[in-house]
């Protein structure tokens, strides 16, 4: 709003004759022309000072020499008022009077705005400590002491602060010098922030010193701070502490010195919210979003620039270490937020939970790998008590983020390293989604995968627990092996040319309680002569003694008969 535009001129004589029009003179009293400019005698013959005197419709001011004024300000009886060139009072008009500070400082404005209100009277602060406010024209101002508009940053009190972090300190914003109406709804303003960068979240250009950013600000004309649901148009936002409207990722519980030891802990993770670019702003409430990760969310995936799938619940908070339910699938979350895709291996707050996640394990952890078919199988193997009663899953989602990402349950082909294994997983019940470890219809399985011998072996022994020659249960033994560690040895009876027949020194119960023996396919083998990779050929006869456990689970096995060497 560009206001009327005064300043004081110089008064012509042809101009003074004018007023006389106006001016009903006497000879001894009433209004008088006396060197250039006019005078007022009262009824006792006396020249007015100091005083109002009414001509016509108007007032008129007389000084303290008696002297009409014009084109000043007046201040009389605590109160300020104006007159104009031709010295009347000035009545429901805005007016700008030259600053005699502008040039000593650099805050200070070329003019100060006044308004005179009907009775002539200029909107002044009078004695509250509060801010003084007034609606002229459908518009609010703000005066101060001195009866001047004041604009910009507005403290509590009514001041103008000129200081470059008055938008953090002061409550109101009243536009520039030559507009001065008091702001509500959204406003863009330019700030400078000169710890902004090191205290919010280094590396992005939102927190550079000179920033332009959104504000909110109340029918009151106070800024909304300190509050991260502000629902405005039916979107929900967040302004921090100082009224900044928040954007991109934003916790409360986030500082220089805390952030980098809170960093994966699951219950901060969850106090972070994200919110739209700096021009948008609008929170995202309940639902997905693929973004980069904050620097204090996650400060190594920030500082690669990959994107991550991210949900947010109802008030906004993303969803951490925990599988949860989202439209009848079942996701993954890892202690960072991240949604979680392909082959996990997920370590559960407590055996059988399936809600929250203590840890997830990357592929490659140095402690419990699983990148290669090999420190799968010594993963699973380490785990296997663990995978059994469901405080550890290997658990397989989607490698499809971007359409699917949901948990997969029952036979899955999988690839590890380049090559596809047979996997299944639990289908129902409290452990649903983990890899079975133990039997599944007449196989056995570790971690989700299927326990196969090897292909250049044909066959191999399964360890269903630890043997006496110092196997561990799960290994995979061939009967090469069995054989060099004197589970068998040589039949000296048999007397067949060019071949040699090894026997048990165990008893078939023994045998068959120890060792399962597996094809390529996993099936689990319990009667038929077989060969092996090394040209065994083994005896195999169905263990009469009945199923034996696996991994608490019944097992029907075989025990070897005889093997025969050619």
């Amino acid at each position: 709003m560009r206001k009327q535009f005064q300043i004081a001129a110089v008064v012509s004589a042809a101009a003074l004759l004018a007023i006389g029009a106006s001016m009903t003179s006497f000879a001894a009293t009433g209004w008088q022309e006396e060197d250039g400019t006019w005078v007022y005698y009262n009824k006792a013959e006396e020249k007015v000072t100091d005083k109002w005197e009414k001509s016509g419709d108007n007032w008129f001011w007389l000084d303290g020499d008696g002297y009409m004024a014009t084109d000043m300000l007046i201040e009389d009886d605590d109160d300020y008022y104006y007159v104009d060139a031709n010295g009347a009072m000035v009545r429901n008009q805005w007016i700008a009077i030259d600053n005699e500070d502008a040039g000593n400082d650099d805050d200070e404005p070329e003019v100060h705005w006044y308004y005179f209100q009907n009775n002539g009277k200029a909107y002044r602060k009078k004695g509250s400590t509060a801010v003084f406010k007034k609606t002229i024209n459908g518009k609010t101002y703000c005066f101060n002491e001195d009866a001047q508009m004041q604009y910009g940053w507005v403290d509590s009190e009514g001041q103008t602060d000129y200081e470059d972090d008055a938008w953090a300190n002061c409550e109101y914003y009243f536009g520039d010098e030559n507009d001065g109406a008091m702001s509500t709804g959204w406003r863009l303003i330019s700030i400078t922030d000169e710890t902004g960068a090191d205290e919010l979240q280094p590396g992005d250009a939102f927190w550079d010193e000179d920033q332009d950013r959104w504000f909110w600000f109340k029918s009151s004309g106070k800024k909304q701070t300190n509050k991260d649901n502000k629902t405005i148009n039916g979107k929900k936002y967040g302004f921090d502490e100082y009224g900044r409207m928040i954007a991109d990722w934003y916790t409360k519980e986030a500082t220089p010195t805390t952030a980098t030891a809170s960093q994966g802990d699951p219950d901060y993770t969850s106090t972070f919210m994200f919110f739209s670019s700096p021009e948008d702003g609008a929170r995202y409430t309940k639902g997905w979003f693929k973004v980069v990760p904050g620097y204090y969310l996650h400060e190594s995936k920030y500082e690669d620039g990959d994107n991550y799938w991210y949900y947010a619940d109802g008030k906004g908070h993303i969803i951490a270490s925990e599988i949860k339910t989202i439209k009848s699938k079942k996701y993954a979350f890892d202690n960072y937020g991240r949604m979680k895709k392909g082959l996990q291996l997920i370590q559960f707050t407590s055996a059988g939970e399936t809600k929250e996640i203590a840890a997830v394990y990357a592929d490659d952890d140095k402690n419990l790998p699983y990148d290669t078919e090999d420190n799968f199988d010594d993963t699973a193997q380490l785990l296997q008590e663990q995978l059994a009663s469901g405080e550890y899953a290997f658990m397989y989602f989607s490698n499809d983020e971007d359409h699917d990402g949901s948990m997969k349950t029952g036979k899955q082909n999988i690839n590890i390293d380049g090559d596809t294994f047979t996997f299944r997983f639990y289908t129902s019940g409290s452990h649903k989604g983990h890899g079975i470890t133990g039997v599944d219809d007449k196989k056995i399985y570790l971690g989700g995968k299927l326990v196969c011998a090897d292909k250049d072996e044909k066959i191999d022994f399964y360890l269903l627990q630890d043997d006496t020659v110092g196997n561990v249960q799960g290994d995979k033994v061939t009967m090469g092996s069995l054989i060099k560690a004197g589970i068998f040895k040589e039949d000296a009876t048999y007397d067949k040319k060019d071949e040699t027949k090894y026997i048990p020194t165990i008893s078939e119960e023994e045998f068959a309680k120890t060792y399962a023996c597996i094809n390529t396919s996993g099936s689990v083998l319990t009667s038929g002569t077989k060969k092996d990779g090394d040209d065994y050929k083994i005896t195999l006869k169905k263990y009469q003694g009945g199923k034996v456990n696996c991994m608490g689970d019944t097992l029907q096995t075989a025990y070897v008969e005889k093997v025969i060497l050619k």
